[in-house]
């Protein structure tokens, strides 16, 4: 999982990878979903009952998922942008990202590091 030649994201998620480990992209995403979809349906994470806080960790855990997805927008712009193109949907992914970056800009959700990839990008689009 790649997003262009300087940035190589590993997967490690405590469990089955313990160590940053090398996947392809496909499976990368595929284990980020799986992941995401485990700790939302936590509910000790995600409480979903009148009353009952949210973790203390509640904002890590947000970041963490938040920058993880992050990684998807980054690899989709470097290596699918020019299928995106071809199949007209362009504005509709800018759209998405532009939300997508609002939304954890607003909040300080992702460290400025991670957002380096797309920088120039989201400058165009976003500012």
């Amino acid at each position: 999982m790649s997003g262009g030649l300087k940035y190589e994201y590993r997967w490690q998620d405590d469990y089955r990878f313990k160590r940053p480990t090398k996947l392809s992209a496909p499976h990368y995403m595929c284990m980020l979903m799986d992941w995401i979809e485990t700790l939302i349906n936590n509910e000790d994470i995600f409480p979903t009952r009148i009353g009952v806080p949210f973790p203390k960790n509640f904002q890590q855990v947000c970041t963490k998922i938040l920058t993880r997805l992050f990684r998807v927008f980054v690899h989709v712009y470097i290596h699918h942008f020019d299928s995106i193109i071809s199949i007209g949907a362009e504005a509709h992914v800018n759209t998405c990202y532009k939300h997508f970056y609002y939304f954890i800009n607003e909040f300080s959700l992702v460290d400025q590091r991670e957002l380096e990839p797309l920088k120039e990008m989201t400058q165009r689009i976003c500012h």
